[in-house]
């Protein structure tokens, strides 16, 4: 890889991994703050309206941004086309969203779900704009523009989502911060952008974005069908309170996986593509990612699962202690993620689309099994959220058996990346929960436990990981130097 090529992805990566950690580190106390005013019923209904009108959003968003970032010729009339053919299904989708709101309230018994579907529905006309605007971010690895977008939108959002809160509007101030967010990063990209959305249309170009986005449209559409599912059942036999437990509990771990596997994805896969037929440089690519993942997430997720109880008490009051047991879960469920996803995306990468497809398949197939097993058969929430582990099992051996044989990424390799930094996180969390069982009050009992987990993973880390340390203080210097544009 050439010197620019390696500052532009070290640098990617830097920006992209600071654009998640500030937005998510301002939306986590955001998130906090609202908890804390919130009704857990109100998050119930939420999570209704959100399984709606993200499966609408599906086929607004996946596979056209894809698209275009990897088309190695990729030009204004690719962006314009994938924008058209957005837009439109945007505003179909958005009409059928509308008409159905009636019908999906009754069906709930929840009568407030109706206006709260046809406002909140409007994120799907937005997501037309934002995602063709983040692909040509992307695709140009100019990651400083989506930071300012994200950024930007999170604080603005936040502000209007307590305010409004604070003002007694209920469910309305977390339908406020949504649709604020979606809008200011949207308009900010936009300002700052190079590309401006045009309505033309290329029959030839859009033949190209729906021929390899709609590989990628399966994937997304039969995770999410999978996921709303259990959301929608869970909802309806276990009632909004429960649903909202239940995703508080994994929404927490999954910020944490977005802030280390989805910014370190977002710049391989142009990385990847650029350099798709050199398969030497690839396999040292993939692994350098996988390592790099498994170092920043392992000991947060772990961490996050030894501190749950004392982060539920200090943070979000006693009134969502019922979540503590599925934080943990989702916190484990997800430590292998870096593995999955970047395996992932380099067998989309070198186009082989259809091999994560398969597996999608099957891990959701799983998924959905467990699900309807758990909610219908046994009754039981809690072998909801154990169900992950299963689905987990199923997606390793998948990715696992793929990489072997469509890159060279052997078991052994793996096993290797992944078990090294497995091992420092697990002595950490130890630690970290240990140090919990201290005569303290929750609020400085957390304190504690972080110091400690931190200064162990810290230590630990230098006596044993020092290459995987010496990358991550590269990566961070090469980031402040000018992106390879």
């Amino acid at each position: 890889m050439g010197k620019q090529q390696g500052n532009g992805i070290a640098g990617g990566l830097v920006w992209t991994f600071g654009e998640r950690l500030s937005a998510q580190a301002v939306s986590t106390v955001v998130a906090m703050v609202l908890a804390r005013l919130l009704a857990p019923s109100y998050y119930g209904l939420i999570s209704i309206v959100t399984v709606f009108i993200d499966l609408c959003n599906i086929f607004v968003t996946s596979g056209l941004g894809t698209a275009v970032v990897r088309k190695p010729d990729a030009d204004p009339l690719d962006f314009d086309t994938a924008f058209t053919l957005s837009l439109g299904l945007s505003a179909v989708l958005y009409g059928l969203l509308f008409a159905a709101a009636p019908v999906v309230a009754g069906f709930y018994g929840l009568p407030a779900l109706s206006p709260v579907m046809r406002v909140l529905g409007l994120r799907l006309v937005i997501a037309a704009f934002n995602t063709i605007q983040r692909a040509g971010v992307q695709r140009e690895m100019a990651f400083r523009r989506m930071f300012t977008g994200t950024l930007a939108g999170t604080l603005l959002s936040g502000g209007v989502g307590i305010a409004a809160a604070l003002g007694g509007l209920g469910v309305w101030a977390l339908v406020a911060q949504q649709l604020t967010n979606a809008a200011a990063t949207t308009l900010v990209l936009y300002l700052i952008g190079s590309w401006r959305p045009r309505l033309r249309f290329c029959r030839g170009r859009a033949r190209y974005i729906l021929s390899f986005g709609s590989k990628v449209l399966a994937a997304d559409l039969i995770i999410n069908l999978e996921r709303n599912i259990r959301s929608l059942a869970v909802g309806k036999v276990f009632g909004s309170a429960d649903l909202a437990f239940y995703d508080q509990g994994g929404k927490y771990p999954s910020l944490l996986v977005d802030n280390v596997n989805s910014s370190i994805n977002t710049v391989m896969l142009p990385a990847y593509s650029r350099v798709q037929r050199d398969r030497e440089q690839l396999l040292a690519m993939l692994r350098n990612s996988v390592r790099m993942g498994m170092f920043l997430l392992g000991p947060m997720l772990i961490g996050f699962g030894a501190v749950a109880e004392n982060f539920v008490l200090a943070i979000l009051t006693e009134k969502w202690l019922p979540c503590v047991p599925f934080l943990q879960i989702f916190c484990l469920a997800y430590l292998t993620r870096p593995l999955e996803t970047c395996c992932h995306k380099l067998l989309l990468a070198i186009g082989h689309g259809e091999v994560p497809l398969r597996v999608i398949a099957a891990v959701n197939l799983t998924g959905l099994a467990s699900t309807l097993a758990a909610v219908f058969l046994f009754r039981s929430i809690l072998l909801v959220a154990l169900g992950n582990f299963l689905v987990t099992a199923v997606s390793l051996v998948g990715f696992m058996s793929a990489s072997a044989r469509y890159v060279g990424y052997r078991l052994g390799q793996q096993l290797e990346d992944v078990l090294r930094p497995l091992a420092l996180a697990v002595a950490m969390g130890a630690a970290a929960w240990l140090a919990g069982r201290l005569p303290l009050a929750p609020l400085p009992l957390l304190a504690v436990q972080i110091a400690v987990g931190v200064a162990v993973y810290g230590l630990l880390a230098v006596l044993f990981a020092r290459a995987q340390l010496a990358a991550l203080l590269a990566l961070v210097r090469r980031g402040g130097q000018k992106e390879g544009d």
